[in-house]
C-alpha cells in the first residue's frame, strides 16, 4: 500500500496523484518512443535486441507504477468519501508539488530579508511570515517524500 501521511493536505493529496500520473505518462511517452525506434531497426541488429529489453523493463516499471497508482487513488477515494479530505479538481488541473529546492531557495532568500528588516516594519513582519510558511511547506514535503524521492 502507498504511504500517504495522514497530516497531508487536500492539495499535497492532489499533488501526490498529479506527480503519479506525470510519472505514468512520462514512461509511456518513453516507451513509445523507444518502440517507434525499435520497429526501425531489422531484427538482426544488436540495438533491436537492447531495446526490446529496455522496452520489457519499462513496461515492467509502468505496470507496477499503475498499480501504485490504483493504490494511492483508492485511498484518497476513501479518504475524500469519509470527509476527511476534498480533492474537487481533475488531475490536469492540479498544480504539480514544487521541488524541495525550489522551496530552500525562496526560504533562504527570505531569511536574507529577514536579517535585512528593520526591527518592527512591515518588511520584518512580511519575511518573517515568508520564513514560517517556506519552513512548513518544505518540512511537509521532505517529511512525506520516501527516501526514493529524496
Amino acid at each position: 500500500m502507498t504511504n500517504i501521511p495522514e497530516n497531508d493536505t487536500p492539495q499535497e493529496h492532489a499533488a501526490g496523484l498529479r506527480r503519479a500520473s506525470d510519472e505514468f505518462m512520462q514512461r509511456l511517452d518513453r516507451l513509445y518512443e523507444l518502440e517507434s525506434r525499435k520497429r526501425e531497426l531489422p531484427p538482426d541488429e544488436p540495438e533491436f535486441v537492447r531495446l526490446a529489453r529496455e522496452i520489457e523493463d519499462l513496461a515492467r516499471a509502468l505496470l507496477f507504477a499503475g498499480g501504485q497508482q490504483v493504490e494511492l487513488a483508492e485511498e484518497v477515494h476513501s479518504d475524500i468519501k469519509q470527509g476527511e479530505t476534498i480533492v474537487d479538481q481533475p488531475i490536469r488541473e492540479t498544480p504539480p508539488r514544487r521541488a524541495a529546492v525550489t522551496i530552500l531557495a525562496e526560504w533562504r532568500e527570505a531569511e536574507r530579508r529577514l536579517v535585512a528588516a528593520a526591527p518592527g516594519t512591515n518588511d520584518e513582519r512580511e519575511a518573517k511570515a515568508a520564513v514560517d510558511r517556506l519552513r512548513e511547506e518544505y518540512r511537509r514535503i521532505t517529511t512525506s517524500l520516501g527516501d526514493t524521492d529524496r
